[in-house]
């Protein structure tokens, strides 16, 4: 079909997720939204994992993660933010990014500038790397929770069903923001990493 391109194709997949979660979009359904045969969709992806990593993709592009050299804060901070804003504005395309890795030397470009930045830090090669993987862990997890506030889905608890003598401690939260765990992670995130690496530093002097 005239017209038809990968990026039209992912565009849809994404708002697809983002309206009805990322499960319901098949390659079926999105033929149907975009009024073509499901076997015009095969030159520009072949498999629902195709569709998946293309998200991914779309997501990443939007982020404009560092791809120059940062500290590896700076890159943390930028990191949690973008993915935060993601998170708000594709609430259902943001699981994609917890079920398929990092494809692609574009995709992983900026994770080599934050492995990079924790290496300038003190950290080995290896290191390093579970640096990242500690950020992205945190992140994602933040992020998760985010996407399901933006769909009025966030789960809270019903503190009826929780007697006070025994649980003193829930109650005291009645009138809390639970939102304020995400900056709250953050900054736990970056003063845990901070304490690794001078830990290194000192058994490395």
């Amino acid at each position: 079909m005239a017209g038809l391109t990968r990026k039209r194709i992912l565009d849809c997949a994404v708002a697809m997720a983002d309206r009805d979660g990322l499960d319901a979009v098949t390659l079926r359904r999105i033929a149907a939204d975009l009024g073509v045969h499901v076997t015009s969709l095969y030159n520009h992806v072949e498999t629902r994992d195709a569709i998946t990593d293309g998200i991914v993709d779309v997501l990443l592009d939007q982020a404009h993660l560092p791809v120059t050299p940062v500290d590896w804060e700076e890159w943390v901070r930028t990191f949690f933010a973008a993915m935060s804003d993601l998170a708000t504005r594709h609430p259902g395309a943001f699981a994609a990014l917890s079920r398929r890795p990092v494809q692609g030397a574009r995709a992983a470009a900026s994770f080599e500038v934050a492995m990079a930045a924790f290496a300038r830090a003190g950290l080995s090669a290896g290191d390093a790397y579970s640096a990242v993987k500690a950020a992205v862990f945190a992140t994602l997890g933040v992020g998760a929770e985010r996407s399901m506030s933006a769909r009025d889905e966030l789960p809270e608890t019903v503190m009826e069903d929780l007697p006070l003598e025994s649980f003193p401690q829930f109650h005291a939260l009645q009138d809390h923001d639970p939102t304020l765990a995400w900056s709250f992670s953050l900054e736990t995130l970056v003063a845990g990493l901070r304490a690794q690496i001078a830990e290194r530093a000192s058994a490395g002097g």
